[in-house]
């Protein structure tokens, strides 16, 4: 059996987050992606060259407000038949195995199951005013210190009929239930006793402030098409919680993703055509 592990990502103007993320997630052993353009109006495709280039990226655009679902079943309808397990995660949420292992490994003790979730840890903006060049994961390492209730879907796709109207949970064919890193039914998408000792999803929510005025406060969400209903009283009081506990633990990955990095084809060294163009692998 393949153990192929494919991630699907809906995005929008998030050109400067896209490298590190796919860094990150290839030194997990994710080794597909499966990328949804929402409406970009920024320069992402110098930052995608290497890796549509290497043909690890499978790139599609899909217009149009409120769509995250739509893209979603759309992905489960085009994955490859090798593809064993496919996460869905958004470009400020990090998965790894908690004991740094390969995904691989980890996932092959819930195979019997339809999916695995994988519960937020929150990280807050630790103070930080204004967008610097570096890496999320190097500029934020205060977090919540504990496990959120939402979790995000590690899936089999072929198990798998349709996303929920939450991105958080899925249905599947025989109406059986994803499970929890340690074996408990999901019903929905907040787990009620959170635990991430196997898996975690690092979730970047705030950034800095600059980030969060551009990201949450003036753009609409990809699953709503509607802006979040929040004050911004209510984001510095959240962020304050998720910025309690210095939890540098997705650090320990740089040294591997520098050394991918520089084993990358670099964009410069690629001609940049238009996305249909075979070079792009456009699915």
């Amino acid at each position: 059996m393949s153990n192929t592990i494919a991630a699907c990502l809906c995005f929008r103007d998030s050109a400067p987050y896209l490298h590190e993320w796919l860094l990150f997630h290839r030194v997990q052993g994710i080794t597909r992606f499966y990328l949804y353009d929402n409406d970009s109006a920024d320069d992402y495709l110098p930052v995608l060259a290497p890796w549509l280039h290497d043909r690890s990226v499978r790139l599609r655009k899909w217009p149009g407000a409120a769509q995250q679902r739509a893209m979603f079943d759309d992905c489960l309808a085009r994955v490859d038949a090798d593809v064993e397990w496919l996460v869905f995660i958004d470009d400020d949420e990090f998965l790894f195995s908690v004991d740094r292992r390969p995904l691989g490994e980890t996932l092959a003790a819930y195979a019997a199951y339809p999916g695995v979730v994988a519960s937020w840890w929150l990280y807050g903006s630790g103070g930080l005013q204004c967008r610097t060049a570096d890496w999320t994961i190097e500029r934020f390492t205060m977090s919540a210190g504990v496990p959120d209730q939402h979790v995000k879907c590690i899936v089999r796709p072929s198990r798998i009929a349709h996303a929920t109207i939450s991105p958080h949970s899925f249905t599947t064919r025989d109406g059986s239930l994803l499970v929890d890193e340690n074996f408990r039914p999901m019903a929905g998408a907040l787990n009620p006793a959170p635990s991430a000792s196997i898996l975690r999803v690092n979730h970047y929510l705030t950034k800095s402030w600059e980030e969060c005025i551009a990201r949450r406060f003036l753009r609409a969400e990809i699953n709503t098409g509607k802006l979040k209903p929040l004050t911004m009283e209510q984001w510095r009081e959240w962020d304050g919680q998720w910025s309690g506990v210095h939890d540098p633990i997705a650090t320990t990955f740089i040294p591997q993703m520098r050394a991918l990095e520089r084993r990358l084809v670099q964009p410069a060294e690629i001609p940049i055509a238009a996305p249909d163009e075979r070079v792009y692998r456009v699915i």
